[in-house]
């Protein structure tokens, strides 16, 4: 749990600069009020009265990547990202009050799916399940090719069509059936590295199902026994980034009975968004104090899967394919979860492969949650300067650690035209991947 308020911490801003060096959105404009600084003066200046709600301040914290970049850069923990939050909570409330503001809606149908998706969607796996069928069926039925060939895609904005082509190939419904309970360590002779359980997320269990069962197998490969339990629900960070905080408390609420029923040693996520949000879940009760002793218990277990594989798991064999690796860290993993090595530690470790580190990989690659969706072109012009320095590695796989970071760095692949030269791949599927291929190497 974090020591300040949003509140208390926007007070104690000095404005020293040790920001400027890290922050994304600023590297690309110049501007001061792309920068943690000027967001931070605007959102206290409108959290404090002293400025109206209006959309030029609306407009100007969306461009906010909420990375944490800054956070980690300031020398008093100025929580950047909070207040920008706290401003948008406001911001939110007053575009829906009756009294008049120039807070540009939008369309109702627009605002209508919004809604419904965050508040009934996000937060059911059911219905998830039943968008991810419908994709499955647009992609397999030849409905996809048929889209493409008609050209009807043209009619939808440009960063959904590029999105659109990079989407993951969907699992049947037959290959998305509820996670074993219990997945029980690999080698039973050997003493068990811990109980873990297993946060498998809600997007992330649908577009990103193989890299769900591979995080399970690879926990089970290490030495853990894994509990999966089915009653998870969304971790809420989507809703709270966008100022719908009420609505991921009873996401945290639901999460934190469903794993203190699990008794558990760690809670393991494998996606940088997930973990930085279930890591924060304390915060959300400040003034609750029978649920903060219970949402400080639950953050304690969290642990990304690279981490826990590191520090207490035990690596069976490896081997790669001569390839040369290279990896892009999540920002919500390095800056909020802390973990700033593991990741890239495990991918050195894999034998017959060469292992490049990323110039400037501090940065955030532009994916941030759906800010590559509301802010395109600042996000492109994000991803066009990381793909320029992924070029420079000359890697043919490029590791991620989160679903959306490997959503966006497979779009920069696209559109660099390097689908050919450049693999993207979570960590957990290449780790998993260097096993079996050891394995199989082994039973020839």
């Amino acid at each position: 749990m974090k020591l300040l308020t949003a509140k208390e911490s926007m007070q104690t801003c000095v404005r020293c600069g040790a920001c400027r060096n890290v922050c994304p959105t600023l590297d690309i404009t110049g501007r001061e009020a792309d920068g943690p600084r000027g967001r931070v003066l605007m959102a206290r200046s409108l959290i404090e009265g002293n400025i109206p709600v209006n959309q030029e301040i609306k407009d100007q914290l969306d461009r906010c990547l909420l990375c944490s970049a800054c956070v980690d850069a300031c020398p008093i923990d100025v929580q950047v990202p909070d207040i920008v939050m706290l401003a948008k909570e406001r911001i939110a409330a007053a575009a829906e009050a009756p009294v008049q503001t120039d807070i540009k809606k939008p369309a109702y149908p627009v605002r209508t799916f919004k809604d419904y998706f965050f508040d009934h969607v996000l937060a059911n796996q059911k219905r998830l399940n039943t968008v991810g069928n419908l994709l499955w069926f647009y992609q397999k039925s030849g409905l996809q090719y048929i889209t493409r060939g008609l050209g009807i895609l043209k009619f939808f904005p440009e960063q959904m069509r590029q999105m659109e082509r990079i989407t993951p190939s969907i699992l049947p419904p037959s290959g998305r059936k509820h996670h074993a309970e219990f997945t029980s360590r690999a080698d039973e002779e050997k003493a068990a590295r811990g109980r873990v359980a297993f946060f498998h997320g809600c997007i992330m269990d649908v577009m990103f199902r193989e890299t769900n069962d591979n995080s399970i197998k690879l926990l089970s490969k290490t030495g853990f026994d894994v509990v999966t339990p089915k009653a998870q629900m969304c971790c809420g960070a989507l809703h709270h980034h966008s100022g719908k905080k009420d609505r991921a408390i009873e996401l945290a609420k639901a999460n934190i009975q469903v794993f203190e029923e699990a008794n558990v040693d760690y809670i393991i996520t494998n996606a940088g968004g997930c973990g930085a949000a279930l890591a924060e879940y304390a915060d959300l009760f400040r003034g609750d104090q029978h649920w903060l002793e219970r949402a400080k218990a639950f953050s304690a277990k969290i642990r990304d899967i690279s981490e826990i594989i590191y520090e207490k798991g035990e690596m069976p064999e490896t081997a790669g394919r001569g390839e040369r690796v290279t990896y892009q860290p999540s920002c919500h993993l390095q800056y909020v979860m802390k973990v700033k090595d593991a990741p890239a530690k495990l991918v050195k470790e894999i034998s017959n492969s060469e292992y490049v580190d990323l110039p400037e990989k501090k940065y955030c690659c532009g994916s941030a949650g759906i800010y590559n969706l509301l802010q395109p072109k600042l996000a492109n012009e994000i991803l066009d300067k990381k793909m320029s320095r992924v070029k420079e590695t000359e890697s043919a796989v490029l590791i991620t650690a989160n679903p959306g970071c490997f959503l966006q760095m497979k779009l920069g692949v696209h559109r660099e035209g390097m689908e050919d030269q450049i693999e993207t791949k979570h960590v957990a599927d290449y780790l998993m991947e260097s096993i079996e291929r050891a394995e199989s190497a082994g039973k020839q």
